[in-house]
C-alpha cells in the first residue's frame, strides 16, 4: 500500500514541481515596476506670489497626462512663500502615467491654464538622477504670468516680435505693461485692462465671435491656434483678469 501511495504522489507532484519551474510560464506573468520613478526638482527665486495669495488660480509645478488638461499630481506653491527667497518643489515618484512636468498656472480643478515652463520626460528616458528645471529668478505676478503663458507665446509675433509692431503696439516683455495701461490710440480707447469690464473691452471683442471682422485681422484664430487643448480656460483667465482678478 505504501509503494502505490509514494507512486501515486510522484505522479501527481512531481509533474506539477516540475512545471513550476518552466521558465516559459513564469516570464509571461511577471511584471516589474519601478518603486520611486523619476523626480523633477524645481528651484527657482520667485517674486510677484502675493498675487495668487487667494482666488480660482495657483501657481503650481504639475505633472500631466499626454491628452489631458488635468494635472496627474501637482505641488502648489506655498502662499505664505517669502519674497526673493530660493523655493525648491519636488515632484516623485513620475511613472508612465505622466509625461510632462510644467511650472504653471492652475486652477482649483488643478487644470492647465498656463505654461510657464515644460520639461519633456521622454527627453530624459535612462535618467535615474533628479530632473533639475532651475529657472534663476522669475517674477510670478499676474501679468508676468499672462505675459510669458499669452502675449509671448501668441502675440509678440505680430506685435513687437523680430521689430514688426502691427498697430504700433509692442506686446514684448517690459513694454506690452505700459502699452496694455496707456493705450492712447482713440481706436483702441475701449480697452479696459484692470477692475474693468471684459465684455465691453476691445481685447474681449476681438478674442471673441465676431472678432475676426474687427482690426483688419483675425485675432481669434491666432489665439484658437495656439491653444489646441484648453481655449476655453485660456479665454476665461484673460476675462477674469479684465475684469480685476
Amino acid at each position: 500500500m505504501k509503494r502505490l501511495h509514494y507512486i501515486l504522489w510522484g505522479r501527481l507532484i512531481l509533474p506539477l514541481i516540475f512545471a513550476a519551474c518552466d521558465s516559459g510560464d513564469i516570464a509571461e506573468n511577471t511584471y516589474y515596476s519601478s518603486a520611486t520613478g523619476q523626480t523633477v526638482r524645481f528651484t527657482a527665486t520667485l517674486t510677484g506670489t502675493d498675487a495668487w495669495e487667494a482666488g480660482d488660480y495657483t501657481i503650481a509645478l504639475a505633472g500631466f497626462r499626454d491628452g489631458s488638461n488635468y494635472a496627474v499630481m501637482q505641488h502648489t506653491l506655498p502662499v505664505s512663500v517669502a519674497e526673493a527667497v530660493p523655493v525648491v518643489l519636488e515632484l516623485n515618484n513620475l511613472t508612465g502615467q505622466v509625461n510632462t512636468v510644467e511650472f504653471a498656472v492652475t486652477d482649483r480643478l488643478r487644470q492647465r491654464i498656463l505654461t510657464l515652463q515644460r520639461i519633456t520626460l521622454a527627453d530624459y528616458p535612462d535618467t535615474q538622477d533628479t530632473i533639475r528645471m532651475d529657472l534663476g529668478s522669475i517674477d510670478v505676478s499676474l501679468f508676468s504670468c499672462l505675459q510669458r503663458g499669452i502675449l509671448d507665446k501668441a502675440c509678440i509675433q505680430c506685435h513687437g516680435g523680430n521689430g514688426r509692431m502691427a498697430g504700433s503696439l509692442d506686446l514684448t516683455a517690459g513694454h506690452s505693461w505700459n502699452n496694455l495701461v496707456n493705450v492712447r490710440s482713440a481706436l483702441l480707447d475701449e480697452w479696459r485692462v484692470k477692475g474693468g469690464d471684459a465684455d465691453s473691452s476691445l481685447i474681449w471683442k476681438i478674442l471673441n465671435e465676431g472678432g475676426e471682422n474687427m482690426l483688419h485681422y483675425n485675432h481669434t484664430e491666432v489665439l484658437s491656434s495656439q491653444f489646441k487643448e484648453n481655449l476655453d480656460e485660456v479665454k476665461k483667465f484673460i476675462a477674469d483678469w479684465i475684469n480685476g482678478l
